[in-house]
Formats: C-alpha cells, structure tokens, sequence
C-alpha cells in the first residue's frame, strides 16, 4: 500500500515540477506577467496589496486570495505537508496558479497602473 502511494506521489512530483518551470518559462515572456516576474519580492507583495484595495480590481478578483489562504490554512491538503518537498510543492504551485488569475483576470490598464504604482 505504502509503495503505490510513493509511486503515485513520485509520479506527480515528476509532472508538477516540469509543468511548474515551463509554465514560468512562458509567463516570463508575456506581458503584463514578465513585469510582475521582474519586480522584487517587496514590490510583489505590495502589487497584490494594491490590487486587493483598488476599486477598479473587480470583486472575483479579490476573492481569489481569500480562497487561497483559506485552502492553505486547511489540514487537509493535495499532498501533505509532511512529505518533504512534495508537500509544500503543491502549495507553491497553487500560490503561483492563483497569482497568474488574478493578473489575467484584471483590466490591463489597471495591472500596468498597479505594477508602476508598486515598483516606486
């Protein structure tokens, strides 16, 4: 039993990794996500906190971080936590899945007013 769900664990590993960095790879030579890629972490962070309290940001995207938090707040997880690197990988990849919809998501003007806004 133990060895299926190794195998079964491996085995996402093995097609969420890949999936992870090609789908960076495209991200980066798209607009408006290259720019959100290029800005620091601090100005991330602080892109998304703008987003979150821009009136022009529609309320779906808003949502979209609550629901996030909520499912990593939860005990009950894709892959455990407990599994070394492949617990907190699915974490990763949902964080950067919920980031990129939120980015398509909202009005193009308002992302590049939003990224400007922050990397000042």
């Amino acid at each position: 039993m133990w060895i299926v769900i190794a195998i079964v664990l491996i085995a996402v590993a093995l097609l969420l990794i890949p999936a992870m960095y090609f789908g960076a790879k495209v991200l980066q030579k798209r607009e408006p996500y290259a720019t959100v890629l290029k800005l620091r972490t601090r100005q991330k962070l602080r892109f998304f906190r703008l987003a979150l309290s821009d009136s022009r940001v529609p309320r779906r995207v808003k949502l979209i971080p609550l629901f996030l938090v909520l499912y990593l707040l939860m005990p009950i997880d894709i892959i455990p936590d407990f599994i070394p690197v492949l617990g907190y990988l699915d974490d990763v990849a949902l964080i950067a899945a919920a980031l990129a919809l939120m980015i398509k998501l909202m009005p193009r003007d308002v992302v590049m007013d939003l990224i400007q806004e922050a990397a000042s």
